[in-house]
C-alpha cells in the first residue's frame, strides 16, 4: 500500500472536518456536560472517522486499481461515497444504541423508521465525500 502526500492530505482534511462536526453535534447526545469535558471523547471518535475515510479511500483505490483515483473523481464516485457513508453511519448508530454506548438527547432529530440520529448519519453522508472532494481539489483533479 502506498502512502502519498494525497492520502496524508485527505487524512488531515477529514480530521479537521470530523473534529469540528463531532464537537458541534455532541450536545445532541445524552450526558453532554461541556466542550472541555467531552473533547477527548470527540477526539477519539474523530480518529475513528479518519480511519474509516482512509479505509474507504483504499477500498476504492483497490476497486479502481488506481491509488490516485481521486484525481479523476466524478459524480458517481461522490454518490457512492455518500451511500457508503450512510450505510456505515446507520450501522454504527444501531450498534452503539443496541449496546448502550450512547443515547440521544431530546434535541437530536431522529430518522423515522431507522430510529437513528440525523446528525451522525449526515456527518458521514456529507463529510466522507466532501473530504475526498476537497482533497481532490487541493491536489488538482485531472479530468
Amino acid at each position: 500500500m502506498k502512502i502519498s502526500k494525497q492520502t496524508i492530505l485527505l487524512s488531515l482534511i477529514a480530521f479537521i472536518f470530523h473534529l469540528v462536526w463531532e464537537n458541534v453535534q455532541r450536545p445532541l447526545f445524552q450526558g453532554y456536560g461541556s466542550f472541555i469535558q467531552h473533547f477527548p471523547v470527540c477526539f477519539v471518535a474523530t480518529i475513528g472517522d479518519v480511519v474509516f475515510t482512509f479505509l474507504v479511500y483504499a477500498f476504492m483505490a483497490l476497486v479502481k486499481k488506481d491509488w490516485n483515483w481521486i484525481a479523476r473523481l466524478n459524480k458517481t464516485d461522490i454518490f457512492i461515497l455518500a451511500i457508503v457513508g450512510f450505510l456505515f453511519a446507520v450501522g454504527i448508530e444501531w450498534r452503539a444504541l443496541l449496546f448502550g454506548r450512547w443515547a440521544y438527547a431530546d434535541a437530536m432529530p431522529i430518522i423515522p423508521y431507522l430510529k437513528v440520529g440525523l446528525a451522525p448519519v449526515m456527518q458521514m453522508v456529507l463529510l466522507l465525500p466532501f473530504s475526498i472532494y476537497i482533497s481532490a481539489s487541493v491536489v488538482g483533479r485531472k479530468t
